[in-house]
């Protein structure tokens, strides 16, 4: 693993000099891989009752971190957690303690209420994930405000300023903060920065004394264009470069900063970072409005002025910002109009010692959006547009997903090398590397976690640590706006299952989240504007080796390790010792008996017993596959305790790497869904495509014997599957009905012991209707099978119809609610219906959020990412929620849209007009329209001298109505009731 660090850290000086081993001082790694070797998290730690919520911190009302913690060791002191909010509050507290160090708010934030853009309540503030230079213990951020630091001033006065503070004690550094307003585009001068249109949130980069920061919309409002930013870290330089993604000649252009013309292809990428390996950066793009390619095939490397739906490598030498290369799927221009944005995740770039081919690919780049589809490109030629077979994608793989994903990938390039995806609504898939017959990085499908996310927009990107780098120590973290954090053990079982790691509950977390990592901890933030820190107890009663690593050990025989274990605290009693995976063995006999000063030492034999382990390799066996491969189990050792608040419970963990002599076949996935395809669409004209793996995990030669399918119609009466053989078509090997492989090894070849072959498979069908295959592979190392799956069916067609006030529907896309008493609230629904032939989903939502006209459950019902079946409708209800009025107060209208789209390409942005007229009571004499002559004024301390001289009794039945035509008849302007009787005037 130092390899691994040399690439990610010591290629960008900065970051060599006083850096902790376990600080994490930006958003995860440089290369946004995802993948943290240096925090100290052990499996068996984390999933034992030592491991939990170790302290929460709550602040103001109101206060969110959309920005992830950082968590950084001054030289000489304790490492500290620095925390970043949405109202401009920047915090440093103690890392183990929670205790607080420092506070300051750096001016007061932008307000939600100023865009109608519903994303972030409340304030806007500090929302890309800041950046420390631990060579100057200066912390960067961007932060958004009003001109001159007010508390308020609409969009046209919004700004944003970059912020350099000294993390000892939160003071600006000098010569900052630096306002980004007003600078001018360098690719494109007419363009400039206007902070209140736009929204920094990605996470920061920093890269040879500049910080990177990238910009998209609110909403898709206003006139805005993509912009990335680069600000010297010195003082009194400023911005040094800006570069805006859609630019002349193909942008659009207006001056006018309400209109939607500014071309926008925005960055956001659900808080990534630009991923970066050195002097260029990676970011990507959403919807736009140039597109300048059209239709017509163009190389990455030729100039493009419309950067929207596009990965971008983008060169930053000396803080200057150019276009190098650049990405744009084949079908761009259908993703814009069915808002499926690609920019909805980043890019993360793998490890190059791991993750490359053996045909000159040497760095891998992945990014996955809302469409679904994971693009897995090499990072030196991105691609370009169209410029693969067939006018597709000139990448590496497609790999489709059964739902949106946003944030993107994450990666762990131990035990062969896998990569991470969390769709909207599924469980977390797990793809594995392998190699095509050319040499080709090719991913194949090997898992998949038990439970899904939530069916909501907002699941982080997948993150994933090792203990110092050892094999068999991977945990995959991902973050959930409804489940809380979830671990997961990062090679799948060989039933192709992410084992989930049992972690306390920590409730919703913030939306697109990733935990920041200590020395034994992790932070995160929750929708309750609660700090986590979590973490095992440093209180642990015994100081014993670990983890425990038995090294390779041959089936059928047995491995003898001593674990050495110190006293840390007086000890009453060793209780005993429970191991989870019973081939690892340990008597509580060879334990010490009695008490235990504090700094005596013991020892004691573990064995991992292999003699009485078959390899069973059955299909459809009942009892647990076992297969050679790295295996992992806990020991955890019981105390009781002399000393009060230590825990009694210390967990080993015990690895090992299962052998055979013999060849052995390991085929994976157990299944490749490759869900459905939509006869007619583009996509159709070169069907989906997915890989399974042929492995040899023995130590001998494996020879491929033979292939064999199965039809579709597998429901025979005797229970008996009929195959075929495997035969030859013009597109390569017939799989299954509607499968194929255009490189299916040959019958006879051979794979090497510890090597495998990824085969490439493709599903397409020009007929509706459920395919499936069982694929066999027979071999001298046993046989294996794989299910493939998939369907073809007709498009989604989305119809969108809003409720009358007579209880029907129409299409109009007004939904007009006339006049609602004051005090009183009415209720209409919107609705969207599938009447296609294939489950349809809600790409954009913006639902309303005024005081008086909002969505009733804005986050549940047609939320972004909401999946509507086929002959199926969702609502959503919308309530003019009328505030009490005195009477004779003057009507009052109130009106907003709902934005919406779906992955239906013929629905296009609706924005549902609302609006209705609020009234109050209107008493006493009318004019012709029913409005009350007198107007409400208040209610007032009438003292001598009286200003209402008059007085009336009108007796009991006197009401502010009698009183104003009393007053209105005698020709007096003003009118007043007091007591109930008197009228005064």
């Amino acid at each position: 693993m130092l390899f691994l660090v040399f690439i990610c850290l010591g290629c960008i000086p900065w970051l060599v000099h006083s850096l902790a081993p376990t600080d994490e001082v930006s958003d995860a790694d440089l290369p946004q891989s995802g993948y943290l070797p240096n925090h100290n998290m052990q499996p068996s730690i984390v999933g034992s009752t030592s491991f939990g919520i170790l302290w929460t911190k709550t602040y103001l009302p109101k206060e969110r971190w959309y920005a992830k913690p950082l968590v950084y060791t001054p030289p000489g002191q304790k490492q500290l957690v620095f925390t970043a909010s949405n109202q401009n509050w920047i915090r440093t507290v103690d890392a183990v303690t929670g205790a607080p160090i420092n506070a300051r708010q750096v001016q007061p934030p932008f307000l939600q209420s100023d865009l109608g853009c519903p994303d972030m309540p409340d304030f806007i503030g500090i929302v890309g994930t800041p950046v420390i230079d631990p060579n100057t213990d200066t912390a960067y951020f961007f932060a958004k405000g009003y001109q001159n630091n007010a508390a308020s001033g609409g969009v046209a006065k919004g700004t944003y300023k970059f912020y350099a503070v000294n993390v000892l004690d939160l003071t600006d550094r000098p010569g900052f903060p630096v306002l980004i307003d007003g600078h001018n585009a360098d690719n494109d001068p007419a363009r400039y920065f206007i902070g209140g249109t736009v929204l920094q949130r990605p996470s920061l980069t920093l890269i040879d004394g500049h910080v990177y920061g990238t910009f998209g919309g609110h909403c898709d409002l206003f006139n805005y264009t993509g912009m990335v930013t680069a600000v010297s870290t010195q003082p009194g330089v400023g911005v040094t470069g800006m570069f805006a993604m859609e630019a002349a000649p193909g942008a659009p252009f207006t001056t006018d900063i309400m209109e939607q013309k500014g071309g926008k292809a925005g960055i956001w990428m659900s808080g990534m970072a630009p991923a970066t390996d050195g002097a260029r950066i990676f970011v990507v793009t959403g919807n736009g409005q140039g597109h300048e390619n059209k239709d017509t095939p163009a190389s990455g490397r030729t100039p493009l002025s419309t950067l929207d739906e596009v990965v971008a490598n983008l060169g930053v030498g000396g803080g200057k910002i150019s276009l190098q290369d650049y990405f744009e799927p084949y079908e761009y221009i259908g993703m814009d109009a069915a808002d499926r944005d690609l920019g909805s995740g980043g890019v993360a770039l793998l490890d190059p010692s791991v993750f490359k081919g053996t045909n000159g690919v040497r760095r891998i780049a992945i990014t996955i959006g809302k469409n679904g589809k994971a693009y897995i490109m090499n990072a030196d030629n991105l691609g370009g547009f169209k410029m693969g077979p067939g006018a597709t994608d000139n990448i590496l793989q497609t790999i489709i997903c059964p739902n949106a994903v946003f944030g993107g990938a994450g990666s762990y390039p131990l035990e062969g090398g896998f990569i991470y995806f969390t769709p909207v609504g599924f469980p977390t898939l797990a793809y594995k590397l392998g190699l095509d017959q050319k040499g080709s990085p090719l991913f194949s499908k090997v898992g998949q976690s038990i439970d899904n996310s939530a069916g909501r927009v907002g699941v982080g990107v997948p993150t994933v640590t090792s203990y110092k780098g050892q094999p068999g120590t991977g945990i995959v973290w991902v973050t959930d706006v409804d489940g809380g954090l979830k671990a997961y053990k990062a090679v799948p079982d060989a039933s192709g299952n992410l084992i989930k790691i049992n972690i306390p509950p920590t409730g919703g977390l913030n939306k697109f989240q990733r935990p920041a990592f200590g020395d034994g901890r992790l932070y995160v933030t929750d929708g309750n504007a609660r700090v986590i820190c979590m973490g095992s107890p440093v209180s642990i009663p015994l100081n014993c080796t670990g983890p425990v690593d038995f090294g390779d050990v041959t089936i059928g025989t047995t491995k003898t390790v001593q674990v050495q274990c110190t006293a840390l605290i007086p000890i009453t009693k060793i209780n005993g010792l429970t191991i989870q995976n019973p081939t690892f063995q340990a008597s509580n006999a060879s334990l010490p008996q009695g008490s235990l000063a504090k700094g005596a030492t013991f020892s004691f034999p573990v064995v991992w017993n292999l003699t009485q382990t078959s390899i069973r390799d059955e299909n459809g066996a009942s009892f647990s596959s076992i297969s050679p491969g790295v295996k992992t189990s806990s020991l955890t050792i019981s105390t009781t305790n002399g000393v009060a608040l230590y825990s009694n419970q210390l967990p080993i963990t015990l690895q090992g790497n299962e052998v055979s002599d013999a060849a052995f076949l390991s085929l994976s996935p157990p299944e490749v869904d490759f869900g459905g395809i939509v006869v007619g669409s583009p996509g159709a004209a070169t069907g989906l495509d997915s890989a399974f793996i042929i492995a040899n995990i023995g130590s001998s030669p494996l020879r491929i014997l033979g292939y064999a399918y199965t039809g579709t119609d597998m429901d025979d009466d005797d229970g008996a599957l009929t195959f075929s053989n495997v035969t030859q078509t013009q597109g390569g090997s017939k799989i299954g009905d509607g499968f194929t492989s255009s490189a299916l090894p040959a019958v006879g070849s051979v794979v090497a012991a510890g090597q495998s072959l990824t085969v490439p498979i493709n599903f397409n069908s020009a007929k509706v209707g459920n395919f499936q295959s069982v694929f066999t592979v027979w071999t001298n190392g046993g046989s294996k099978y794989t299910l493939l799956t998939g369907s073809a069916t007709t498009a989604p067609i989305g119809k969108l119809e809003v409720e009358t006030s007579e209880g029907g529907w129409d299409g109009s896309g007004i939904m007009d609610f006339g006049t609602v008493s004051a005090g009183t609230t009415k209720t209409r629904r919107i609705r969207i219906c599938n009447v296609g032939g294939s489950p349809l989903t809600v790409t954009k939502s913006k639902p309303p959020l005024q005081t008086e006209l909002l969505a009733q459950n804005p986050f549940s019902d047609l939320y972004e990412g909401q999946s509507i079946a086929q002959s199926e409708c969702a609502y959503a209800p919308i309530d003019i929620a009328a505030a009490p009025l005195a009477p004779n107060n003057p009507p009052h209208d109130v009106s907003d849209v709902w934005i919406l789209n779906t992955d239906d390409q013929t629905f296009g942005v609706q924005e549902v007009q609302i609006r209705a007229t609020i009234v109050s009571r209107q008493l006493g004499p009318t004019y012709d329209n029913g409005t009350a002559m007198y107007s409400y004024l208040g209610c007032y301390l009438d003292t001598n001298p009286r200003q209402l001289q008059k007085q009336y009794n009108l007796g009991t039945a006197n009401e502010n109505g009698i009183c104003q035509k009393t007053c209105q008849d005698l020709g007096y302007r003003f009118a007043g009731t007091e007591y109930k009787v008197e009228c005064c005037k």
